[in-house]
């Protein structure tokens, strides 16, 4: 709209913006609505052996993911699957990541879920490979094919094992390409690599430095953007003189298109000053405040979903002999990763390449092709270090912001965004709000279970206990603030309603926690023994809460994982403060690939769940989001974290699970229950701050 009085670049016109970025409006930072789904329709997961493996003739395997490394451990785990297939030391395993031009679609998944869903694919393509390699030593050594053996990474004939092939040399020639085949794993008695703890691949980059995050890129030629923010959650830009910011020196160009104002300077502290310096005039008509969160919810709730229906509720709920009814209330939350959204955009020929920090790659390349009116296979998106996501950074809009400023100056042009940007202006963790009733028989058996969920929606809010009736239903709300996916979507929310309502109905009527949860989960063996599982290593004895002790117990399944969870806490219900001084964790996620791994995630998982329990809230007025630092919106730091002991229950016929996000889903509540136990508190309201614990009754 204005430009720089020297420079050409400076001077770009609304047309001219739309002409070179394809005339679509970028999405708003901090607008009420969160910005629509891009990403087309989950594709099915390829046939094709090569999408997700190669050989080279130097004896290398390189293993392909759509789903990039967001501290998971998954390049290490990958690589052992594919190194216990194929008998080779994981060293030998190359894996890629988040390349949109080298990996396969991204089949949709949150990246906790990426294991359960990649794993079993590359399992059966080195599988698969190992068999065909076989084919080709058996040609190439004129034997039929029971005669040779697979060992230590070669082919060898079974009769003389010094006659071998190396696997590179069979390749040599030949292209190991086909359809995907159902070929046997390695017996879970011959493993050697999986289930081992392998130092995780990655680690050496990460302690000497060499890690390279979005913010690290450095490209010729690279420009830095800051886009200009609403005041105010709902805020439309009326006005805008942009002049002053464009005569600042240093500044390449201020880029305006409708709402969607941007600096490019040659250096971000000049950026950071030519934004100040724009003069804007804004319409502010939504001033929600976090006073009325729950009734706003509450009032807007419309019915999206009803799941999980058996029997008659109405019914079993009028004929039961106790009933147990109440509301339970989760605040809005920030991802809050170290790391802060960036994205780095080239112009490149007739392409553009997104160096970007995200969890979802092929996400970001739609939503960047859409924008700049380009088709798919012109855009590439590569996944650099990611440092904390949390399903925070899977929304595009940095990416098409950085894609747009650089279409645009036709140079690359970073777009970082600020500690105070990134707690205030991308999508909320959803808040959420779960009514709850329930009647119970006089042996103690829950006969109906009543669930309504407003907001956070479906995702945990079944059950996994057998009750004779139940009901649920998810409501879609008008959010007050934008929100989108976060560690485990709602399911955290959920669990906490479930699981504090149960322990209400066993202190209601004099019962011990753990008996009662085993009594309703006696249909599957496998959370049955997980939860056992847990009362012996802690030595559980029969109590009936609250004890004074502190001690309180929750159960959290999410994906194909299940895990049970022990809080001892000291809560004064004078003062309301509240310490976590030990947890136990038993999880049963299927096959543990690395022990040290999946102890180093569940640790995390305990480390996050104190925080939703304890610390996390976003306070807003009138539209305003004040929680915008560390200091106003605290996270858990080492002195929070407590000990943990981790019981791992590996279910090796299982496919591998994701490995921290069900002992999440059960912190807040154990931790909820220990205060109970501790103070005679009934809590219904996260975080259990000292004003919530010293209000309740």
């Amino acid at each position: 709209m204005t430009g720089h009085r020297d420079s050409d670049e400076a001077r770009l016109t609304r047309r001219e913006f739309l002409s070179l970025a394809g005339g679509v409006v970028v999405f708003f930072a901090c607008g009420v609505e969160s910005a629509p789904a891009l990403a087309p329709a989950k594709p099915e997961l390829p046939d094709e052996l090569s999408a997700w493996l190669r050989v080279g003739p130097d004896g290398r395997v390189t293993i392909f993911s759509p789903t990039p490394e967001v501290g998971q451990g998954l390049r290490t785990c990958l690589a052992q699957l594919a190194a216990e297939e194929l008998s080779l030391p994981v060293s030998s395993v190359e894996v890629v990541l988040g390349d949109t031009d080298r990996v396969p679609p991204d089949p949709g998944a949150c990246a906790c879920e990426a294991i359960a869903l990649i794993g079993p694919r590359v399992q059966q393509a080195a599988a698969q490979a190992r068999e065909l390699l076989l084919d080709i030593a058996a040609r190439t050594m004129d034997v039929s094919r029971d005669r040779v053996v697979w060992c230590d990474g070669q082919a060898a004939l079974a009769s003389d094992p010094s006659r071998t092939i190396p696997i590179g040399e069979l390749v040599r020639g030949h292209a190991l390409s086909d359809t995907a085949k159902e070929y046997p794993l390695k017996p879970a008695d011959k493993r050697t690599v999986v289930g081992q703890s392998v130092r995780r691949l990655d680690g050496p980059g990460y302690l000497r430095g060499r890690a390279r995050f979005a913010a690290d890129i450095r490209l010729p030629n690279l420009a830095y953007a800051r886009i200009l923010r609403p005041p105010a959650i709902g805020a439309r830009l009326v006005e805008v003189q942009t002049r002053a910011a464009a005569a600042q020196p240093g500044v390449i160009a201020v880029v305006q298109d409708e709402e969607f104002v941007g600096v490019v300077a040659t250096r971000l502290d000049i950026a950071d000053r030519a934004v100040l310096a724009i003069q804007a005039t804004w319409s502010e008509t939504a001033r929600p405040s976090m006073a009325s969160l729950y009734q706003d919810l509450r009032k807007s709730a419309k019915l999206e979903e009803q799941l999980g229906q058996k029997g008659d509720v109405e019914a079993a709920l009028a004929g039961a002999r106790h009933g147990f009814s109440a509301s339970y209330r989760v605040p809005f939350g920030v991802h809050a990763p170290l790391e802060p959204h960036c994205a780095v955009a080239e112009p490149k020929d007739d392409r553009i390449i997104v160096y970007v920090s995200t969890e979802r790659p092929f996400r970001h390349r739609e939503a960047v092709a859409r924008a700049l009116g380009l088709s798919a296979g012109r855009v590439r998106v590569i996944v650099t270090a990611v440092g904390g996501a949390f399903g925070g950074k899977s929304d595009p809009e940095i990416s098409v912001q950085a894609a747009r400023l650089a279409q645009a100056v036709r140079r690359p042009v970073m777009v970082t965004q600020s500690r105070d940007e990134e707690m205030a202006c991308n999508a909320f963790r959803p808040a959420a709000l779960v009514d709850l009733r329930s009647g119970v028989d006089e042996s103690g058996r829950v006969v109906a279970w009543d669930c309504d969920v407003l907001n956070c929606g479906a995702v945990g809010a079944v059950p996994p206990y057998q009750f004779v009736s139940q009901r649920i239903r998810s409501y879609r709300c008008a959010s007050p603030l934008p929100q989108g996916p976060s560690r485990a979507l709602g399911n955290p929310a959920n669990t906490f309603a479930r699981e504090v309502h149960l322990d209400n109905i066993a202190a209601g009527l004099g019962l011990d926690p753990v008996e009662l949860r085993l009594t309703h989960l006696g249909h599957d063996q496998r959370m049955v023994g997980v939860l056992r599982a847990l009362a012996d290593r802690y030595g559980w004895r029969q109590r009936r809460p609250p004890t004074g002790q502190g001690i309180g117990v929750a159960f959290g399944v999410h994906g194909g994982a299940c895990a049970a969870v022990l809080a001892e806490v000291d809560a004064d219900a004078g003062s309301g403060q509240v310490r976590v001084r030990r947890v136990w964790v038993a999880q049963d996620s299927g096959l543990v690939i690395n022990p040290d791994n999946a102890r180093n995630q569940i640790e995390g998982a305990v480390v996050m769940g104190t925080g939703l329990a304890l610390k996390e809230v976003v306070r807003y007025q009138l539209g305003r989001v004040l929680s915008r630092t560390f200091a106003s919106y605290p996270i858990p730091t080492f002195r929070d974290a407590p000990d943990t002991e981790i019981v791992l229950v590996p279910d090796p016929e299982l496919p591998p699970q994701g490995d921290g996000t069900a002992a999440f889903c059960a912190v807040a509540p154990a931790i909820a229950n220990a205060v109970f136990d501790a103070t005679g508190k009934r809590l219904c309201d996260l975080p259990l701050s000292p004003a919530v614990i010293r209000s309740a009754q």
